[in-house]
C-alpha cells in the first residue's frame, strides 16, 4: 500500500481514538507485561489489513468497469486476437496477474501486469494502475469524465496491439500515455500537451506532468533481467516468470515539434513534426521468436537484457552492460523455433469487384481457401503495389489481412482500399498470400503467394 494510505489510515486511526475518549477519568493501575493470546494476534492484524484495504478503497473510489471502445471491430473465438480461453474451476478466465508492482513517478496507485491467453493462441498483456489485487484505470485525463474513481479492467477488454505468439519475445513502448493508465486506442481522452485538436473535437490538453512513458515486454523463460537509463545512471529490474514479463513506467521526456524533426528521419518525407505530435500517445513493438539473438532494443527504452541458459549467463541490446556477461547468440540459446508449415505450390484463382470510394475504390477480393487456418499463427493477406510516378506519389505497398479462422475449401472475402491521388492512373498488381503471422494483426509475413490480380486504376 502507498505512502499516501498509510498516512491517510494514521489520521482515520488517531480521530477514531480522539472521538471515543472515555468520559471518565481511568483509575492508574500497575502495568503488567500481558501475553497476546495467539487468536487474538491473528485477529488483529487481519483486522488492521481489512481495515487498510477498506480504506483505500474508500478513499479512491470504484467506479464502472472498463468497456470495450464502440469504434472497434469486437473479436470472437475465431476471429480477431480472439477471446481468453475458459480458466480453471476455480477462475472463469485463464487471465494471470503477475506479481509485479510498479510505482508511478507521481505516487499514487502503482502499475501492474495482466497476461490473458486467448481462444486464437495468442497472448495478450494488460497493463493499469493497481488497487486490491485488480488492474484497471484511474477516472482522469479525460477518462471517465475525470471523475477520480478506479474502473476496473476485466480480462476481456484487449487491445489487439499488445498480443502476440507465445513462442515470440516482445517488447513494447508506450510514448505519451496519460497517467490514468489506459493504453492507447482508437478514441483519446486528451490531447498530447502541444497536440493540435481534431476538427470538431473537444478535448483539452493532458497535464504535461501526467505523461507517461512506459516500456514492458516479455522476453521467455531464460530471462534475468532489463537495464535501462535514467537521470540517475543505469537501473535494472528483474524480470518475472515463465514468460520474462518485465515493466518500466518513467516520466514521459518532453515532446515537441523540434525534438521530434530531430528524431523522426525518414518519416520527414511524408509527415511534418506536428504531424507526428498528432499521433501521440503512441504504442510501437518488435518481436523476434525465442532464443533469436541479437534483441533490437533500440526503440524499446531498455538498453540491455540478461539470459542464463544452463550455466551460462548472456546479454543482449543496444548497449551491453559492464560484467553482464557475453552477447547471447542463438547457438548458445539453442531454443528449437516454432514454424508454422506452410505447404509448397498452393494456388487459388482470386476474382475482384469493384466500387467508387471516397477518394478512390474499393476492392472486394473472393478466392477459394487452399488451406485451413486454426489460430492466428497463420493468416491469408492481400498485398497492392501502386502505379509507379510523381502523380501516384512514387507507387508504394500497402495491404489487408483475413484475421479469422477458416476451412480449407471456404470462399474468403477481402477489402480492400484504394486510394486514387488526383492525375494517377495506371494497373494497380496485387497478390493473395498465405503465410506466418507474427502476432494478430500484422499479416502473414513472407508468406506463400497464392494468387495475383490486377485492377486499372482510371
Amino acid at each position: 500500500m502507498s505512502d499516501f494510505h498509510e498516512q491517510v489510515k494514521g489520521q482515520l486511526t488517531d480521530s477514531a481514538a480522539a472521538l471515543f475518549l472515555p468520559t471518565t477519568r481511568p483509575v492508574k493501575r500497575e502495568r503488567r507485561a500481558r501475553r497476546m493470546r495467539p487468536l487474538a494476534a491473528i485477529v488483529s492484524v487481519g483486522l488492521l489489513f481489512a481495515a487498510a484495504a477498506f480504506a483505500a478503497s474508500q478513499i479512491i473510489g470504484v467506479g464502472a468497469p472498463v468497456t470495450p471502445s464502440s469504434s472497434q471491430e469486437r473479436p470472437t473465438k475465431t476471429t480477431g486476437v480472439g477471446v481468453p480461453v475458459a480458466g480453471s474451476r476455480r477462475a472463469a478466465l485463464s487471465a494471470q496477474l503477475l506479481p509485479i508492482s510498479v510505482a508511478d513517478p507521481a505516487g499514487g496507485l502503482r502499475w501492474g501486469i495482466r497476461l490473458v491467453r486467448t481462444t486464437r493462441g495468442l497472448l495478450c498483456v494488460q497493463v493499469g494502475r493497481l488497487l486490491d489485487g485488480r488492474l484497471g484505470v484511474l477516472g482522469q485525463d479525460g477518462e471517465f469524465h475525470n471523475d477520480g474513481l478506479f474502473h476496473e479492467l476485466p480480462a476481456a477488454v484487449l487491445d489487439p496491439y499488445t498480443c502476440s505468439q507465445p513462442q515470440d519475445s516482445v517488447l513494447y513502448r508506450s510514448e505519451g500515455l496519460a497517467a490514468a493508465g489506459a493504453m492507447p486506442g482508437p478514441a483519446r481522452s486528451c490531447l498530447y500537451p502541444g497536440a493540435s485538436p481534431e476538427d470538431g473535437s473537444r478535448l483539452s490538453a493532458c497535464p504535461a506532468a501526467d505523461e507517461r512513458l512506459l516500456a514492458f515486454g516479455l522476453l521467455g523463460p531464460n530471462a534475468l533481467s532489463v537495464a535501462y537509463t535514467t537521470a540517475h545512471g543505469v537501473q535494472t529490474q528483474r524480470s518475472v516468470g515463465n514468460h520474462g514479463a518485465y515493466l518500466l513506467v518513467l516520466r514521459q521526456p518532453p515532446v515537441n515539434s523540434q525534438t521530434l524533426a530531430a528524431q523522426a528521419g525518414p518519416l520527414l518525407d511524408r509527415f511534418t513534426p506536428g504531424m507526428l505530435l498528432d499521433r501521440y500517445p503512441t504504442l510501437g513493438s518488435t518481436s523476434s521468436p525465442l532464443g533469436r539473438f541479437p534483441l533490437e532494443t533500440g526503440s524499446a527504452v531498455i538498453a540491455a537484457a540478461q539470459f542464463r541458459f544452463g550455466k551460462r549467463t548472456c546479454q543482449s541490446g543496444s548497449a551491453i552492460q559492464p560484467g553482464g556477461g557475453s552477447p547471447c547468440t542463438s547457438r548458445i540459446a539453442r531454443i528449437p523455433n516454432f514454424v508454422p508449415f506452410i505447404q509448397p505450390g498452393l494456388h487459388t484463382s482470386v476474382h475482384v469487384t469493384s466500387r467508387p470510394a471516397g477518394g478512390g475504390y474499393e476492392l472486394e477480393l473472393t478466392f477459394r481457401a487452399p488451406a485451413s487456418v486454426f489460430d492466428a499463427s497463420t493468416a491469408y493477406g492481400a498485398q497492392l503495389s501502386m502505379p509507379a510516378g510523381s502523380a501516384c506519389r512514387h507507387g508504394g505497398v500497402s495491404g489487408q489481412s483475413l484475421e479469422r479462422d477458416i476451412h480449407r475449401g471456404e470462399l474468403a472475402h477481402i477489402s480492400v482500399f484504394i486510394g486514387r491521388p488526383a492525375g494517377c492512373a495506371g494497373v494497380v498488381r496485387g497478390r493473395v498470400i498465405y503465410g506466418r503471422q507474427p502476432d494478430g494483426f500484422t499479416g502473414p509475413v513472407g508468406g506463400e503467394t497464392i494468387g495475383r490480380f490486377a485492377f486499372n486504376l482510371r
